[in-house]
Protein backbone atom coordinates (compact mmCIF):
# COMPACT_ATOMS: atom_id res chain seq x y z
CA UNK A 1 0.00 0.00 0.00
CA UNK A 2 1.45 3.53 -0.90
CA UNK A 3 2.27 5.39 1.99
CA UNK A 4 1.90 9.05 1.00
CA UNK A 5 4.36 11.59 1.54
CA UNK A 6 1.76 14.20 3.57
CA UNK A 7 0.81 11.46 5.36
CA UNK A 8 4.12 10.30 6.51
CA UNK A 9 5.03 13.93 7.47
CA UNK A 10 1.96 13.62 9.55
CA UNK A 11 2.57 10.37 10.79
CA UNK A 12 6.15 11.65 11.75
CA UNK A 13 4.48 14.51 13.55
CA UNK A 14 1.81 12.86 15.36
CA UNK A 15 4.39 10.23 16.98
CA UNK A 16 6.55 12.71 18.60
CA UNK A 17 3.53 14.43 20.52
CA UNK A 18 2.71 10.83 21.53
CA UNK A 19 5.82 10.53 22.77
CA UNK A 20 6.37 13.07 24.38
CA UNK A 21 3.00 12.82 26.07
CA UNK A 22 3.24 9.13 26.33
CA UNK A 23 -0.38 9.28 24.93
CA UNK A 24 -1.48 6.95 21.74
CA UNK A 25 -0.89 7.95 18.55
CA UNK A 26 -4.55 7.02 17.81
CA UNK A 27 -5.47 9.84 20.38
CA UNK A 28 -3.54 12.52 19.43
CA UNK A 29 -4.04 11.83 15.56
CA UNK A 30 -7.49 12.52 16.03
CA UNK A 31 -6.58 16.28 17.43
CA UNK A 32 -4.36 16.81 14.32
CA UNK A 33 -6.10 18.80 11.88
CA UNK A 34 -4.29 20.86 8.23
CA UNK A 35 -2.79 24.33 9.89
CA UNK A 36 -3.77 27.87 7.80
CA UNK A 37 -1.09 27.96 5.64
CA UNK A 38 0.13 31.17 7.48
CA UNK A 39 0.68 28.71 10.04
CA UNK A 40 2.07 25.87 8.53
CA UNK A 41 1.02 22.11 7.66
CA UNK A 42 -0.13 20.88 10.71
CA UNK A 43 -1.77 22.04 13.58
CA UNK A 44 -1.89 20.41 17.44
CA UNK A 45 -4.27 21.89 19.95
CA UNK A 46 -3.23 21.96 23.61
CA UNK A 47 -7.02 22.49 25.01
CA UNK A 48 -7.96 19.36 25.96
CA UNK A 49 -4.58 18.43 27.40
CA UNK A 50 -4.09 21.37 29.14
CA UNK A 51 -7.39 21.26 31.28
CA UNK A 52 -6.11 17.39 32.29
CA UNK A 53 -3.42 18.99 33.11
CA UNK A 54 -4.78 21.93 34.66
CA UNK A 55 -2.56 24.15 32.92
CA UNK A 56 -2.68 27.11 30.44
CA UNK A 57 -3.20 25.66 26.94
CA UNK A 58 -0.79 28.53 25.86
CA UNK A 59 1.84 27.62 27.94
CA UNK A 60 1.52 23.87 27.33
CA UNK A 61 2.50 24.60 23.38
CA UNK A 62 4.96 26.48 23.98
CA UNK A 63 6.40 23.81 26.43
CA UNK A 64 5.62 21.00 23.82
CA UNK A 65 7.00 22.66 20.93
CA UNK A 66 10.45 22.90 22.71
CA UNK A 67 10.82 19.36 23.16
CA UNK A 68 9.59 18.18 19.62
CA UNK A 69 12.26 17.20 16.94
CA UNK A 70 11.47 15.84 13.67
CA UNK A 71 13.31 16.03 10.80
CA UNK A 72 12.33 17.59 8.19
CA UNK A 73 9.79 19.63 9.75
CA UNK A 74 10.02 23.13 11.95
CA UNK A 75 7.99 22.85 15.35
CA UNK A 76 6.27 26.51 16.26
CA UNK A 77 4.65 27.27 19.55
CA UNK A 78 1.50 29.66 18.44
CA UNK A 79 -1.29 30.47 21.37
CA UNK A 80 -2.58 27.23 22.22
CA UNK A 81 -1.80 25.29 19.03
CA UNK A 82 1.78 23.39 18.11
CA UNK A 83 2.43 23.61 14.44
CA UNK A 84 4.64 21.73 12.26
CA UNK A 85 5.80 23.15 8.44
CA UNK A 86 7.56 20.94 6.30
CA UNK A 87 10.43 22.25 5.38
CA UNK A 88 10.74 22.87 1.36
CA UNK A 89 13.66 19.94 1.07
CA UNK A 90 13.05 17.01 0.86
CA UNK A 91 9.37 17.22 1.02
CA UNK A 92 8.75 19.30 -2.41
CA UNK A 93 11.45 16.52 -4.34
CA UNK A 94 9.76 13.55 -2.41
CA UNK A 95 6.22 14.64 -3.47
CA UNK A 96 6.72 15.15 -6.70
CA UNK A 97 8.69 12.48 -7.65
CA UNK A 98 5.47 10.65 -5.69
CA UNK A 99 3.15 12.63 -8.23
CA UNK A 100 4.89 11.39 -11.29
CA UNK A 101 5.61 8.22 -10.51
CA UNK A 102 1.96 7.44 -9.59
CA UNK A 103 0.93 9.21 -12.47
CA UNK A 104 -2.98 8.89 -12.85
CA UNK A 105 -2.75 6.57 -9.59
CA UNK A 106 -1.95 9.26 -7.02
CA UNK A 107 -4.81 9.74 -4.17
CA UNK A 108 -5.41 6.20 -4.69
CA UNK A 109 -5.63 3.52 -2.45
CA UNK A 110 -5.78 -0.01 -1.41
CA UNK A 111 -8.00 0.70 1.85
CA UNK A 112 -10.84 -0.96 0.64
CA UNK A 113 -9.17 -4.53 -1.19
CA UNK A 114 -11.41 -7.31 -0.71
CA UNK A 115 -15.10 -5.26 0.04
CA UNK A 116 -18.06 -4.90 -1.63
CA UNK A 117 -19.65 -1.73 -2.13
CA UNK A 118 -23.42 -1.81 -3.25
CA UNK A 119 -24.40 1.63 -4.49
CA UNK A 120 -28.28 2.25 -5.39
CA UNK A 121 -27.90 5.28 -7.29
CA UNK A 122 -30.24 7.37 -10.19
CA UNK A 123 -33.02 4.93 -10.35
CA UNK A 124 -35.63 6.85 -12.85
CA UNK A 125 -39.38 5.70 -13.18
CA UNK A 126 -40.18 3.51 -16.38
CA UNK A 127 -42.30 5.32 -19.64
CA UNK A 128 -41.43 8.48 -17.40
CA UNK A 129 -38.37 10.86 -18.78
CA UNK A 130 -35.19 11.56 -16.97
CA UNK A 131 -35.88 14.87 -15.28
CA UNK A 132 -33.46 17.37 -14.17
CA UNK A 133 -33.99 16.30 -10.84
CA UNK A 134 -32.56 13.34 -11.07
CA UNK A 135 -29.07 15.13 -11.68
CA UNK A 136 -28.47 15.06 -7.87
CA UNK A 137 -28.46 11.08 -7.43
CA UNK A 138 -27.68 10.50 -10.35
CA UNK A 139 -23.64 12.51 -10.06
CA UNK A 140 -23.15 11.84 -6.72
CA UNK A 141 -24.03 8.04 -7.02
CA UNK A 142 -21.42 7.80 -9.79
CA UNK A 143 -18.59 9.72 -8.08
CA UNK A 144 -19.03 7.90 -4.92
CA UNK A 145 -18.98 4.83 -7.36
CA UNK A 146 -15.76 6.41 -8.69
CA UNK A 147 -14.05 6.59 -5.04
CA UNK A 148 -14.79 3.57 -3.65
CA UNK A 149 -13.57 1.94 -6.77
CA UNK A 150 -10.50 4.09 -6.43
CA UNK A 151 -9.72 2.82 -3.04
CA UNK A 152 -9.67 -0.80 -4.40
CA UNK A 153 -13.61 -1.74 -3.37
CA UNK A 154 -15.63 -3.94 -5.56
CA UNK A 155 -18.25 -1.63 -6.48
CA UNK A 156 -21.70 -2.80 -7.24
CA UNK A 157 -23.49 0.38 -9.45
CA UNK A 158 -27.56 -0.78 -9.93
CA UNK A 159 -29.69 1.29 -11.04
CA UNK A 160 -32.67 0.30 -9.39
CA UNK A 161 -35.40 1.42 -11.66
CA UNK A 162 -38.83 2.76 -10.70
CA UNK A 163 -40.72 -0.02 -12.60
CA UNK A 164 -43.73 -1.31 -10.57
CA UNK A 165 -46.43 0.12 -9.06
CA UNK A 166 -49.53 2.31 -9.94
CA UNK A 167 -47.48 4.89 -11.54
CA UNK A 168 -47.03 2.56 -13.71
CA UNK A 169 -50.29 1.62 -14.61
CA UNK A 170 -51.47 5.71 -14.83
CA UNK A 171 -48.80 5.40 -18.14
CA UNK A 172 -50.41 2.40 -19.44
CA UNK A 173 -54.15 3.41 -19.26
CA UNK A 174 -53.03 6.65 -20.55
CA UNK A 175 -51.35 5.12 -23.47
CA UNK A 176 -54.61 2.98 -24.47
CA UNK A 177 -56.31 7.11 -24.46
CA UNK A 178 -53.66 9.40 -25.74
CA UNK A 179 -51.00 6.89 -27.48
CA UNK A 180 -50.50 6.08 -30.77
CA UNK A 181 -49.30 2.60 -31.50
CA UNK A 182 -47.00 3.55 -34.30
CA UNK A 183 -44.80 5.55 -31.84
CA UNK A 184 -45.23 3.07 -28.85
CA UNK A 185 -41.11 2.60 -29.09
CA UNK A 186 -40.55 6.36 -29.45
CA UNK A 187 -39.54 7.75 -25.54
CA UNK A 188 -40.36 11.68 -26.16
CA UNK A 189 -43.87 10.07 -27.11
CA UNK A 190 -43.91 7.86 -23.71
CA UNK A 191 -43.47 11.79 -22.37
CA UNK A 192 -46.06 12.73 -23.56
CA UNK A 193 -48.28 10.60 -22.55
CA UNK A 194 -46.70 10.50 -19.27
CA UNK A 195 -47.19 14.17 -18.61
CA UNK A 196 -51.70 14.25 -19.61
CA UNK A 197 -52.04 10.51 -18.09
CA UNK A 198 -51.16 12.03 -14.80
CA UNK A 199 -53.09 15.20 -14.86
CA UNK A 200 -56.00 13.51 -15.82
CA UNK A 201 -55.56 10.96 -12.65
CA UNK A 202 -54.94 14.11 -10.24
CA UNK A 203 -58.51 15.28 -11.51
CA UNK A 204 -59.87 12.21 -12.40
CA UNK A 205 -61.09 9.46 -10.17
CA UNK A 206 -62.07 6.88 -12.09
CA UNK A 207 -58.78 7.18 -14.11
CA UNK A 208 -56.87 6.64 -11.06
CA UNK A 209 -59.21 3.83 -9.97
CA UNK A 210 -58.10 2.18 -13.71
CA UNK A 211 -54.63 3.18 -12.93
CA UNK A 212 -55.20 0.94 -10.02
CA UNK A 213 -56.69 -1.96 -11.80
CA UNK A 214 -53.94 -2.38 -14.78
CA UNK A 215 -51.27 -2.47 -11.94
CA UNK A 216 -53.42 -5.43 -10.08
CA UNK A 217 -53.08 -6.96 -12.99
CA UNK A 218 -49.53 -6.65 -13.53
CA UNK A 219 -49.41 -8.21 -9.92
CA UNK A 220 -51.83 -11.07 -10.62
CA UNK A 221 -49.67 -12.23 -13.44
CA UNK A 222 -52.00 -11.19 -16.40
CA UNK A 223 -50.00 -11.72 -19.81
CA UNK A 224 -51.64 -8.94 -21.99
CA UNK A 225 -50.50 -6.09 -18.94
CA UNK A 226 -46.64 -7.87 -18.92
CA UNK A 227 -46.40 -7.58 -22.76
CA UNK A 228 -47.28 -4.06 -22.77
CA UNK A 229 -45.16 -3.79 -19.91
CA UNK A 230 -42.07 -5.34 -20.70
CA UNK A 231 -42.24 -3.11 -23.65
CA UNK A 232 -42.34 -0.02 -22.27
CA UNK A 233 -39.91 -0.70 -19.98
CA UNK A 234 -37.02 -2.04 -22.70
CA UNK A 235 -37.73 1.65 -24.45
CA UNK A 236 -37.11 3.60 -21.36
CA UNK A 237 -33.71 1.76 -20.86
CA UNK A 238 -32.61 1.88 -24.08
CA UNK A 239 -33.16 5.96 -23.79
CA UNK A 240 -31.83 6.11 -20.09
CA UNK A 241 -28.76 4.60 -21.19
CA UNK A 242 -28.00 7.48 -24.08
CA UNK A 243 -28.69 9.84 -21.75
CA UNK A 244 -26.00 8.19 -19.22
CA UNK A 245 -23.70 7.46 -21.54
CA UNK A 246 -23.45 10.60 -21.77
CA UNK A 247 -22.60 11.18 -18.73
CA UNK A 248 -19.90 8.94 -19.13
CA UNK A 249 -21.81 6.21 -16.51
CA UNK A 250 -22.13 2.63 -16.51
CA UNK A 251 -23.68 0.39 -14.44
CA UNK A 252 -22.94 -2.73 -13.05
CA UNK A 253 -26.59 -3.45 -13.31
CA UNK A 254 -30.13 -2.50 -14.47
CA UNK A 255 -32.81 -3.79 -11.99
CA UNK A 256 -35.96 -3.06 -10.66
CA UNK A 257 -38.96 -3.65 -8.16
CA UNK A 258 -40.36 -5.87 -10.80
CA UNK A 259 -37.32 -8.33 -9.81
CA UNK A 260 -38.94 -8.77 -6.64
CA UNK A 261 -42.50 -9.55 -7.49
CA UNK A 262 -43.46 -13.29 -6.59
CA UNK A 263 -41.25 -12.63 -3.62
CA UNK A 264 -42.96 -10.27 -1.59
CA UNK A 265 -45.25 -13.35 0.50
CA UNK A 266 -41.84 -14.57 1.85
CA UNK A 267 -40.68 -11.13 2.97
CA UNK A 268 -43.87 -10.26 4.64
CA UNK A 269 -43.95 -13.93 6.41
CA UNK A 270 -40.62 -13.31 7.44
CA UNK A 271 -41.23 -9.71 9.15
CA UNK A 272 -44.23 -11.31 10.69
CA UNK A 273 -42.24 -14.13 12.14
CA UNK A 274 -39.35 -12.04 13.47
CA UNK A 275 -41.09 -8.44 14.12
CA UNK A 276 -44.29 -8.95 14.40
CA UNK A 277 -47.23 -7.33 11.62
CA UNK A 278 -50.76 -6.35 12.29
CA UNK A 279 -53.67 -4.61 10.43
CA UNK A 280 -54.33 -1.02 10.18
CA UNK A 281 -57.47 0.25 8.30
CA UNK A 282 -57.28 -3.10 6.37
CA UNK A 283 -53.89 -2.68 5.51
CA UNK A 284 -50.98 -4.70 6.86
CA UNK A 285 -48.46 -3.00 8.65
CA UNK A 286 -45.00 -4.01 10.64
CA UNK A 287 -45.76 -4.04 14.10
CA UNK A 288 -43.48 -2.80 16.00
CA UNK A 289 -42.39 0.68 18.08
CA UNK A 290 -43.05 3.81 16.56
CA UNK A 291 -42.61 8.14 17.43
CA UNK A 292 -45.36 10.22 17.75
CA UNK A 293 -47.03 11.21 14.74
CA UNK A 294 -44.91 8.52 12.94
CA UNK A 295 -46.42 6.95 10.02
CA UNK A 296 -46.18 2.69 10.14
CA UNK A 297 -44.36 0.66 8.03
CA UNK A 298 -47.58 -0.10 5.54
CA UNK A 299 -46.46 -3.61 3.94
CA UNK A 300 -49.51 -4.39 1.88
CA UNK A 301 -52.53 -2.27 1.09
CA UNK A 302 -55.94 -3.10 1.90
CA UNK A 303 -56.85 -3.85 -1.57
CA UNK A 304 -53.51 -6.75 -1.53
CA UNK A 305 -51.36 -4.80 -3.84
CA UNK A 306 -47.81 -4.37 -1.98
CA UNK A 307 -45.26 -1.36 -1.60
CA UNK A 308 -42.05 -0.27 -1.97
CA UNK A 309 -41.25 -0.89 1.91
CA UNK A 310 -42.02 -4.68 0.94
CA UNK A 311 -40.14 -4.24 -2.36
CA UNK A 312 -37.28 -2.81 -0.87
CA UNK A 313 -37.29 -4.80 2.47
CA UNK A 314 -37.06 -7.90 -0.37
CA UNK A 315 -34.17 -5.66 -2.60
CA UNK A 316 -31.90 -5.62 0.22
CA UNK A 317 -32.24 -8.82 1.43
CA UNK A 318 -31.35 -9.89 -2.06
CA UNK A 319 -28.58 -7.36 -2.61
CA UNK A 320 -27.03 -9.13 0.25
CA UNK A 321 -27.17 -12.69 -0.09
CA UNK A 322 -25.93 -11.77 -3.41
CA UNK A 323 -22.92 -9.62 -2.70
CA UNK A 324 -22.21 -10.48 1.07
CA UNK A 325 -21.79 -6.49 0.53
CA UNK A 326 -19.48 -4.49 3.31
CA UNK A 327 -21.52 -1.65 2.57
CA UNK A 328 -25.03 -0.69 0.85
CA UNK A 329 -25.84 3.06 -0.29
CA UNK A 330 -28.78 4.29 -0.96
CA UNK A 331 -28.15 7.72 -3.09
CA UNK A 332 -31.94 9.15 -2.00
CA UNK A 333 -32.88 12.65 -1.55
CA UNK A 334 -32.98 13.88 2.12
CA UNK A 335 -37.23 13.58 1.45
CA UNK A 336 -36.81 10.06 1.94
CA UNK A 337 -35.31 9.97 5.55
CA UNK A 338 -37.53 8.96 7.65
CA UNK A 339 -38.58 6.25 5.06
CA UNK A 340 -34.91 4.85 5.00
CA UNK A 341 -34.37 5.11 8.75
CA UNK A 342 -37.59 2.87 8.82
CA UNK A 343 -36.83 0.68 6.42
CA UNK A 344 -33.21 -0.05 8.15
CA UNK A 345 -35.04 -0.60 11.58
CA UNK A 346 -37.20 -3.01 9.82
CA UNK A 347 -34.07 -5.00 8.88
CA UNK A 348 -32.39 -4.91 12.11
CA UNK A 349 -35.83 -6.06 13.86
CA UNK A 350 -35.40 -8.80 11.59
CA UNK A 351 -32.35 -9.91 12.51
CA UNK A 352 -30.31 -8.95 9.89
CA UNK A 353 -26.48 -8.18 11.38
CA UNK A 354 -25.84 -6.53 8.00
CA UNK A 355 -28.03 -3.54 8.28
CA UNK A 356 -25.79 -1.72 10.37
CA UNK A 357 -24.14 -1.57 6.99
CA UNK A 358 -26.95 0.34 4.90
CA UNK A 359 -26.79 3.69 4.83
CA UNK A 360 -28.82 6.26 3.36
CA UNK A 361 -26.54 8.89 1.53
CA UNK A 362 -29.20 11.42 1.38
CA UNK A 363 -28.96 15.18 -0.62
CA UNK A 364 -30.39 17.95 -1.14
CA UNK A 365 -32.99 19.89 -3.76
CA UNK A 366 -32.15 21.87 -6.83
CA UNK A 367 -33.46 25.26 -7.02
CA UNK A 368 -33.89 27.43 -10.09
CA UNK A 369 -35.60 25.39 -12.79
CA UNK A 370 -38.86 26.05 -12.23
CA UNK A 371 -41.51 25.34 -15.11
CA UNK A 372 -45.53 25.33 -15.45
CA UNK A 373 -47.61 22.92 -13.74
CA UNK A 374 -47.74 19.43 -15.84
CA UNK A 375 -44.23 19.97 -17.61
CA UNK A 376 -41.25 18.39 -16.60
CA UNK A 377 -37.17 19.67 -17.19
CA UNK A 378 -35.49 16.94 -18.75
CA UNK A 379 -31.73 16.18 -18.19
CA UNK A 380 -31.06 15.61 -21.68
CA UNK A 381 -32.61 19.26 -22.57
CA UNK A 382 -30.37 20.74 -19.94
CA UNK A 383 -27.36 19.16 -21.50
CA UNK A 384 -28.29 20.10 -24.36
CA UNK A 385 -28.98 23.82 -23.59
CA UNK A 386 -25.07 23.95 -21.77
CA UNK A 387 -23.64 22.68 -24.95
CA UNK A 388 -25.50 25.36 -27.22
CA UNK A 389 -24.72 28.04 -24.11
CA UNK A 390 -20.60 26.55 -24.34
CA UNK A 391 -20.26 26.92 -27.79
CA UNK A 392 -21.13 29.95 -27.91
CA UNK A 393 -18.63 30.68 -24.94
CA UNK A 394 -16.22 28.33 -26.52
CA UNK A 395 -16.36 30.63 -30.11
CA UNK A 396 -16.45 34.19 -28.66
CA UNK A 397 -13.44 33.00 -26.83
CA UNK A 398 -11.90 31.82 -29.82
CA UNK A 399 -11.92 34.55 -31.95
CA UNK A 400 -10.80 36.51 -29.05
CA UNK A 401 -7.32 33.80 -28.98
CA UNK A 402 -8.31 32.80 -25.49
CA UNK A 403 -8.83 29.14 -26.48
CA UNK A 404 -7.09 27.05 -29.11
CA UNK A 405 -9.07 23.97 -29.96
CA UNK A 406 -9.84 22.70 -33.62
CA UNK A 407 -12.94 20.96 -32.41
CA UNK A 408 -14.89 23.29 -30.58
CA UNK A 409 -18.66 21.32 -30.66
CA UNK A 410 -16.39 18.04 -28.84
CA UNK A 411 -15.10 21.13 -26.43
CA UNK A 412 -18.26 22.76 -26.32
CA UNK A 413 -20.07 18.76 -25.16
CA UNK A 414 -16.72 18.62 -22.37
CA UNK A 415 -17.45 21.98 -21.22
CA UNK A 416 -21.36 22.04 -20.97
CA UNK A 417 -20.64 18.36 -18.67
CA UNK A 418 -18.24 19.51 -16.41
CA UNK A 419 -20.24 22.62 -15.91
CA UNK A 420 -23.70 20.78 -15.19
CA UNK A 421 -22.22 17.72 -13.06
CA UNK A 422 -19.43 19.78 -11.07
CA UNK A 423 -21.98 22.97 -10.21
CA UNK A 424 -24.03 20.08 -8.40
CA UNK A 425 -21.01 18.44 -6.55
CA UNK A 426 -19.08 21.29 -5.61
CA UNK A 427 -21.97 21.50 -3.06
CA UNK A 428 -22.14 19.81 0.49
CA UNK A 429 -24.70 16.93 -0.56
CA UNK A 430 -27.05 17.70 2.22
CA UNK A 431 -27.50 21.26 1.03
CA UNK A 432 -29.69 22.71 -1.27
CA UNK A 433 -28.45 24.63 -4.19
CA UNK A 434 -29.79 27.05 -7.04
CA UNK A 435 -29.07 26.13 -10.71
CA UNK A 436 -27.66 29.26 -12.34
CA UNK A 437 -26.38 29.16 -15.89
CA UNK A 438 -23.94 32.20 -15.52
CA UNK A 439 -22.86 30.50 -12.75
CA UNK A 440 -21.79 26.80 -13.78
CA UNK A 441 -20.39 27.98 -17.19
CA UNK A 442 -18.22 30.56 -16.04
CA UNK A 443 -14.70 30.10 -16.88
CA UNK A 444 -13.92 31.96 -13.61
CA UNK A 445 -14.62 30.93 -10.30
CA UNK A 446 -15.80 27.41 -8.63
CA UNK A 447 -16.80 26.31 -11.82
CA UNK A 448 -16.12 22.90 -13.37
CA UNK A 449 -15.13 25.16 -16.62
CA UNK A 450 -12.39 27.09 -14.46
CA UNK A 451 -11.13 23.61 -13.50
CA UNK A 452 -11.15 22.19 -17.03
CA UNK A 453 -9.15 25.40 -18.54
CA UNK A 454 -6.38 25.01 -15.64
CA UNK A 455 -6.12 21.39 -16.83
CA UNK A 456 -5.87 22.28 -20.65
CA UNK A 457 -3.54 25.21 -19.65
CA UNK A 458 -1.16 22.79 -17.49
CA UNK A 459 -0.65 20.69 -20.61
CA UNK A 460 0.01 23.71 -22.65
CA UNK A 461 2.71 24.97 -20.74
CA UNK A 462 4.28 21.47 -20.78
CA UNK A 463 3.41 21.24 -24.70
CA UNK A 464 5.86 24.57 -24.82
CA UNK A 465 8.10 23.42 -22.45
CA UNK A 466 8.46 19.94 -24.66
CA UNK A 467 6.67 18.19 -22.19
CA UNK A 468 7.45 16.89 -18.33
CA UNK A 469 11.64 16.69 -17.55
CA UNK A 470 13.06 12.94 -16.19
CA UNK A 471 15.12 14.67 -13.91
CA UNK A 472 14.79 17.56 -11.56
CA UNK A 473 15.73 19.70 -8.71
CA UNK A 474 12.79 20.65 -6.44
CA UNK A 475 14.91 23.03 -4.31
CA UNK A 476 15.00 25.19 -7.08
CA UNK A 477 11.16 25.97 -5.96
CA UNK A 478 11.74 28.34 -3.56
CA UNK A 479 8.74 31.24 -4.79
CA UNK A 480 5.75 31.36 -2.06
CA UNK A 481 3.33 30.78 -5.03
CA UNK A 482 5.29 27.32 -5.29
CA UNK A 483 5.92 26.13 -2.38
CA UNK A 484 1.79 26.73 -1.70
CA UNK A 485 0.98 25.51 -5.05
CA UNK A 486 2.64 22.42 -4.67
CA UNK A 487 1.58 21.57 -1.11
CA UNK A 488 -2.19 21.92 -2.62
CA UNK A 489 -0.99 18.89 -5.23
CA UNK A 490 0.24 16.95 -1.98
CA UNK A 491 -3.03 17.03 -0.16
CA UNK A 492 -5.11 14.76 -2.76
CA UNK A 493 -4.71 11.52 -0.74
CA UNK A 494 -6.21 13.48 1.86
CA UNK A 495 -9.47 14.84 0.05
CA UNK A 496 -10.28 11.60 -1.83
CA UNK A 497 -10.00 9.89 1.99
CA UNK A 498 -12.48 12.80 3.64
CA UNK A 499 -14.51 12.15 0.66
CA UNK A 500 -14.86 8.12 1.14
CA UNK A 501 -15.54 8.77 5.01
CA UNK A 502 -18.36 10.88 4.64
CA UNK A 503 -20.07 9.83 1.01
CA UNK A 504 -19.47 13.38 0.01
CA UNK A 505 -17.67 13.81 -3.59
CA UNK A 506 -17.59 17.97 -2.46
CA UNK A 507 -14.28 17.68 -0.37
CA UNK A 508 -12.94 16.42 -3.44
CA UNK A 509 -14.51 19.67 -5.50
CA UNK A 510 -13.38 21.40 -2.58
CA UNK A 511 -10.00 20.04 -3.10
CA UNK A 512 -9.81 20.75 -6.56
CA UNK A 513 -10.97 24.82 -6.12
CA UNK A 514 -8.21 25.44 -4.18
CA UNK A 515 -5.81 23.57 -6.31
CA UNK A 516 -7.42 25.87 -9.21
CA UNK A 517 -6.87 28.72 -7.19
CA UNK A 518 -2.87 28.20 -5.98
CA UNK A 519 -2.31 27.34 -10.09
CA UNK A 520 -4.06 30.75 -11.14
CA UNK A 521 -1.69 32.47 -8.52
CA UNK A 522 1.36 31.15 -9.71
CA UNK A 523 0.69 31.56 -13.54
CA UNK A 524 -0.15 35.31 -12.97
CA UNK A 525 2.84 36.07 -11.31
CA UNK A 526 4.46 34.53 -14.19
CA UNK A 527 2.11 37.44 -15.94
CA UNK A 528 4.14 40.28 -13.59
CA UNK A 529 7.26 39.48 -13.40
CA UNK A 530 8.32 36.74 -16.39
CA UNK A 531 11.07 35.41 -13.64
CA UNK A 532 8.43 34.05 -12.14
CA UNK A 533 7.12 31.58 -15.46
CA UNK A 534 7.43 28.12 -15.86
CA UNK A 535 9.43 28.15 -18.85
CA UNK A 536 12.08 30.24 -17.77
CA UNK A 537 15.60 30.62 -19.83
CA UNK A 538 17.55 28.69 -16.91
CA UNK A 539 16.99 25.05 -17.78
CA UNK A 540 17.36 23.53 -14.01
CA UNK A 541 14.80 26.11 -12.88
CA UNK A 542 12.70 25.27 -15.93
CA UNK A 543 12.65 21.28 -15.62
CA UNK A 544 11.82 22.06 -11.75
CA UNK A 545 8.56 24.58 -12.68
CA UNK A 546 7.47 21.79 -14.78
CA UNK A 547 8.06 18.80 -12.96
CA UNK A 548 5.51 20.75 -10.60
CA UNK A 549 3.30 21.99 -13.53
CA UNK A 550 2.83 18.09 -14.81
CA UNK A 551 2.08 17.43 -10.51
CA UNK A 552 -0.84 19.68 -11.02
CA UNK A 553 -2.10 18.60 -14.38
CA UNK A 554 -2.22 15.42 -12.81
CA UNK A 555 -3.71 16.20 -9.45
CA UNK A 556 -6.92 18.29 -11.38
CA UNK A 557 -6.83 14.94 -13.58
CA UNK A 558 -7.47 12.52 -11.17
CA UNK A 559 -9.81 14.68 -9.02
CA UNK A 560 -12.07 15.47 -12.12
CA UNK A 561 -11.76 12.02 -13.04
CA UNK A 562 -13.39 10.58 -9.97
CA UNK A 563 -16.02 13.49 -10.01
CA UNK A 564 -16.78 11.71 -13.43
CA UNK A 565 -15.70 15.41 -15.50
CA UNK A 566 -14.07 15.36 -19.04
CA UNK A 567 -10.49 16.66 -18.54
CA UNK A 568 -9.55 18.34 -21.87
CA UNK A 569 -6.55 19.09 -23.10
CA UNK A 570 -6.74 21.76 -25.03
CA UNK A 571 -8.59 24.77 -24.80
Amino acid sequence: MTLYVYHRHRESFVEAIAAQLGASAQEVSAQVKEAAPIHGDLSFPTFMLAKAQKKSPVALASALASTLSIPGTEIRAQGPYVNARFLPMPYSQEVLEQVRALGLSFGTGESLRGKTVVIDYSSPNIAKPIAFHHIRSTVIGHSLANLYASHGAKVEGINYLGDWGKQFGVVAVGFSQYGELARKGQMAHLVEVYVKANARAEQDPSFDEQARAFFRRMEQGDAEALALWKELRETSIEDFKKIYQRLGIQFTRYEGESRYQGRMDSVIDEVARTVGVKESEGALVVDMDYADNEPPVLLRKNDGSTLYATRDLAAAIDRYERFHFDRALYVVSTDQSLYFRQLFKVLDRMGKLWAKNCVHVAFGRVHGMSTRKGQIVLLDDVLDEAKNRALEKVRDNQSAGKIQTDEPEALAEQVALGAVVFGDLKNRRLTDYTFDWEEVLSFEGHTGPYLQYAHARACNILLKGGGAPVEFDASLLVLPEEQALLRVVARLPVAVEEALQHNEPSAVARYLLDLGAAFSHWYTAGNQDREKRALVSDPKLRAARLALTDGVRLALAVGLTLLGIPIPEKM
